[in-house]
């Protein structure tokens, strides 16, 4: 029997707890969302706030076992469970890489912390604007069986073609066909959400407020392609009074972790916004 020695840190607590309300609320408009769906009571349903329940799992279950272990001597079993599985599958080839991983197991739970917080969050939150992006798109594309966007780039290069076709001098030409071969109809994730978004009726300050703190949201999700570091111009938001900065060429930054849940409740609030917007569905 293992028994708790150490006390349990306030912090971590205090993130348990915000994760836990957060889970909640994402159930509770998971569920109701899927009642109006047409889901019946106790089947098994998946949306966008369920979806992003799951993404809170991840965070959740870090913390807790993290906090578990860490009040215990030791962190408890964690030497019985390296050396009984060592004793399960060792092959002498793996001698030398396991002296070197064992030496840092200790090191990983300990001066590491810090570290693998703020990895977590990262993937907290790449996971949810990643969520984000995934049911807006849908909403985008019932959203524009309605109401169409314009046809701006097919004019475009319709115009370009015409300007190839008339245009006598080599070197204008060259110049109009790269002109064509820059002209695409992909539509990003951004210009998607940018769409949907500017069809939700608010106030013009709270419009660009949302627009900014998204605008952050998806550029703290895309440092995952720099290891973690920004790559653009300075930015930073506040979310319920705590800052969180993104300074060039640095990693993400704020002063309290606790920032990343609430701005994640944000970007809940935004969804159902824009849910209630294309599909006319409030959830609760």
């Amino acid at each position: 029997m293992y028994k708790k020695v150490n006390s349990f840190d306030k912090n971590n607590k205090e993130r348990i707890y915000n994760l836990l309300v957060l889970k909640g609320e994402a159930l509770i408009k998971g569920h109701f969302l899927a009642l109006k769906q047409g889901s019946r009571e106790g089947q098994p349903c998946s949306n966008f706030f369920t979806t992003m329940s799951n993404q809170i799992d991840l965070l959740l279950v870090y913390f807790i076992n993290d906090e578990i272990s860490a009040s215990l001597h030791e962190r408890g079993p964690l030497l019985e469970l390296r050396d009984e599985l060592i004793a399960d599958f060792y092959q002498d080839k793996d001698f030398k890489r396991l002296e070197i991983a064992k030496q840092d197991l200790f090191e990983l739970f300990g001066a590491r912390t810090d570290f693998i917080i703020g990895s977590n969050f990262l993937d907290f939150t790449v996971n949810t604007f990643s969520t984000f992006e995934h049911y807006v798109g849908e909403l985008y594309e019932e959203l524009t069986q309605t109401e169409p966007r314009s046809n701006k780039k097919e004019i475009e290069l319709v115009k370009l073609i015409e300007i190839y076709s008339s245009e006598l001098e080599e070197d204008k030409k060259k110049c109009a066909l790269e002109k064509i071969k820059g002209v695409s109809f992909y539509v990003s994730s951004a210009e998607k959400i940018s769409y949907v978004f500017s069809k939700c009726k608010m106030d013009k300050q709270v419009r660009s407020e949302l627009r900014d703190f998204l605008d952050h949201y998806r550029s703290q999700r895309n440092t995952v392609h720099n290891l973690g570091i920004h790559k653009g111009k300075s930015k930073s938001i506040e979310v319920d009074g705590i800052e969180i900065k993104l300074d060039e060429s640095n990693p993400s930054f704020t002063e309290n972790y606790n920032s990343a849940i609430f701005a994640c409740r944000k970007l809940m609030d935004i969804y159902e916004i824009m849910l209630a917007t294309v599909r006319g569905v409030v959830v609760f």
